[in-house]
């Protein structure tokens, strides 16, 4: 009998397929899991309205969806939002005053809601892939009235985004969390949320020893919760990094990694 209660995963790159699909096969083995009494929980840096049609789609029911790299949890048919830890005021205007100074390309996301200084391709490339509309706040972008869960840079020339890292990794690193979720987008978010951090907080809630957790991530952001369980898997296609903090490795997002690991280990273990 296998002793995995919870399994938290990720969505881009490892649910997913590289065409944002999920095979019947995925759905039928997630099903099963959930029969036995499994909880599954999403784990994605996704916005939580463009990551809760996936758990519809695949038919989880109202199950935790860990938004925003660990900053926000919200329940996933009912909408109801259960946590929001968002960037320290003050801290966030720093910031996204620096940003402007450099003239770099931002998003920030409040009350789950995205809001961008100006439209371009960049801004029509991010609602293709995550199916969101961007709010257009001309200047008022740099001086948000609320607190943002995040601030996103976007940087596809890889010269410059290494100038993006340098400086706010030097600047800001113990001030805020931060990962890269692809390698174009650098994001900022409150320095005690992580997906491991917000993936042991429900673990704990629901009584449930970490090493009783299944995790799968394919990238930078899904290091913590690959290094926080002795049954995390990184699918085949991960980055390095996160290949090194899973303890074991799958097939690739494409050939339903995920769902073959759950059928190897929870329902046939």
């Amino acid at each position: 009998m296998s002793s995995i209660q919870m399994i938290a995963i990720d969505l881009d790159d490892t649910l997913l397929r590289d065409d944002i699909s999920v095979s019947d096969y995925t759905k039928q083995v997630l099903a099963r899991a959930l029969s036995r009494g499994v909880r599954i929980v999403i784990a994605t840096g996704r916005m939580f309205q463009a990551a809760r049609p996936w758990g519809k789609a695949i038919g989880l029911g109202d199950v935790p969806v860990i938004c925003y790299t660990g900053s926000m949890t919200g329940l996933c048919e009912s909408g109801k939002i259960i946590r929001d830890v968002r960037i320290e005021k003050d801290r966030a205007l720093a910031i996204l005053s620096d940003i402007k100074a450099h003239g770099w390309y931002a998003h920030t996301y409040i009350d789950d809601e995205l809001y961008v200084p100006f439209r371009d391709w960049r801004t029509d490339e991010y609602e293709k892939q995550c199916a969101v509309k961007a709010h257009v706040a001309g200047d008022d972008f740099w001086t948000p009235r609320k607190a943002p869960t995040k601030i996103l840079v976007c940087e596809y020339d890889m010269e410059k985004m290494k100038g993006v890292e340098h400086f706010l990794k030097e600047k800001y690193a113990n001030l805020v969390n931060q990962v890269k979720s692809k390698p174009f987008f650098f994001e900022m978010n409150n320095r005690e949320c992580s997906k491991g951090r917000a993936v042991e907080e429900l673990a704990r809630s629901w009584g449930i020893p970490t090493d009783h957790v299944m995790t799968f991530g394919n990238g930078n952001n899904d290091v913590s919760m690959l290094s926080m369980t002795p049954w995390s898997f990184a699918v085949a296609n991960a980055s390095e990094s996160a290949k090194k903090a899973a303890a074991h490795e799958t097939a690739s997002n494409n050939e339903d990694g995920v769902a073959r690991a759950v059928e190897k280990y929870v329902l046939e273990g």
